[in-house]
């Protein structure tokens, strides 16, 4: 297990500096991809702003907790940006080309293999952005952060990344029975929920929906909540059960789509 995995981590960093290299002959595209998202983010920051200058509050949080949880969205948008969306296309590529084999004849276990082996690095240094608008949100209100919140802000943040990539990898499963997938494009365009606290999801319905089955209610705001010593210590073990579930669910929906593309391939 433990060999299996310094493996699979050797891998990955192997992947990470092939891609970094990449970046470095193209660069000028990740300049533009970063002056490009500054002002997605400085808009952003300033309609939160207009908002909360007529309305003072929405379920109790003001302009300064709604400017920190979009800060912690797009650290987490980032992250995305940088190791699973960049995957998605080759993957779709392989499959349809019939090249998957080359995935899985390979000693490595396929899901990680398939879907985190393009790594965007013009993304990375995109997290620059959310770290100012994090500090600048800290730093003009005053919250209780303690060391104990920062350790729960980032195992639960590392547990929001695992969620969402498992979330990307089930939309991209439809694949192996598919010429034309458009699944994939489910979680980028769906993901505005994430950002609001979840007091706004009020009813029966939208609790059952947004805490269980497309968790957008638990991967913002549990790190969120953390890093400013408001967390509800239930939420954070819902997300943990949330975590094993979806892993459960995507590595049998992987195996039985990787049978369809054998038994179609053979």
């Amino acid at each position: 297990m433990i060999k299996n995995i310094k493996k699979l981590i050797k891998v990955e960093l192997i992947l990470m500096k092939l891609n970094l290299e990449m970046l470095i002959e193209y660069r000028l595209n990740a300049v533009l991809i970063f002056f490009g998202s500054t002002l997605y983010n400085i808009g952003a920051v300033m309609f939160i702003t207009f908002v909360f200058n007529r309305i003072p509050n929405i379920y109790g949080w003001d302009k300064w907790d709604m400017i920190l949880i979009y800060g912690v969205g797009q650290f987490l948008g980032y992250i995305y940006l940088f190791s699973t969306y960049s995957n998605n296309h080759s993957f779709l590529n392989l499959i349809q080309k019939g090249d998957f084999d080359s995935i899985i004849t390979k000693p490595i276990n396929s899901i990680i293999y398939a879907t985190l082996r393009n790594f965007s690095f013009e993304h990375i240094f995109g997290l620059i952005q959310p770290f100012i608008i994090i500090l600048y949100a800290l730093t003009s209100k005053y919250y209780h952060i303690t060391f104990a919140g920062i350790i729960f802000c980032i195992t639960s943040s590392i547990l929001s990344l695992i969620i969402i990539h498992l979330i990307n990898v089930i939309t991209l499963i439809p694949t192996f029975w598919m010429q034309e997938n458009g699944f994939y494009r489910f979680y980028p365009q769906t993901t505005e929920p994430m950002n609001y606290p979840y007091e706004i999801f009020d009813s029966k319905l939208l609790k059952v929906i947004f805490f269980y089955i497309i968790p957008y209610a638990l991967l913002v705001n549990i790190p969120f909540r953390a890093l400013i010593g408001k967390l509800d210590i239930k939420f954070f073990f819902l997300e943990i059960l949330v975590t094993i579930i979806y892993a459960f669910i995507t590595k049998v929906f992987w195996d039985f789509g990787l049978k369809n593309y054998q038994s179609a391939s053979s």
